[in-house]
């Protein structure tokens, strides 16, 4: 699995969740083919949410389709990475529907769920959150910590 978990679809509920992700774009008078990532097969796109990128994906997953979202936010600090990481499982215990994580040297705030029974408000209250999160959290984990932010 890469950076961001892009993973081969199925095609059980995977139409369904692409549109709901390509209405969650059109609601916010954003194309949603502009969006598309490459090499995703249709599957993958982005969005900025102030400092924040945002990753939308549908993937294959053992029980089927799955939602993913996810944003890097910061690189791993250099220095002082045992209180960094407490910190960071400190944080985890107060977020809701989404996750940190870290990938090689960057932190992502994630969120996934099988697409079964996902209507439209659930799938775009999901892709908020990720994004406040990640908006919020990445400057002051810069700040805090000295680590860069996540550019990409």
């Amino acid at each position: 699995m890469g950076l961001f978990g892009a993973q081969k679809h199925s095609q059980g509920l995977t139409n369904q969740a692409k549109t709901m992700v390509e209405a969650y774009f059109s609601r916010r008078s954003l194309d949603p083919h502009e969006h598309e990532l490459k090499d995703s097969g249709g599957l993958g796109w982005w969005l900025v949410e102030g400092s924040a990128k945002v990753y939308i994906y549908v993937q294959d997953g053992n029980q089927g389709a799955t939602l993913r979202i996810t944003s890097p936010i910061v690189y791993l600090p250099d220095h002082n990475r045992e209180a960094f990481y407490r910190h960071l499982l400190d944080l985890n215990g107060t977020l809701s529907s989404c996750a940190l994580s870290t990938h090689e040297q960057i932190v992502l705030v994630v969120a996934q769920r099988p697409t079964f029974g996902i209507v439209q408000e659930e799938l775009d209250d999901l892709v908020w959150h990720v994004a406040y999160v990640a908006d919020l959290l990445d400057n002051k984990l810069s700040d805090e910590f000295g680590c860069r932010m996540y550019a990409g």
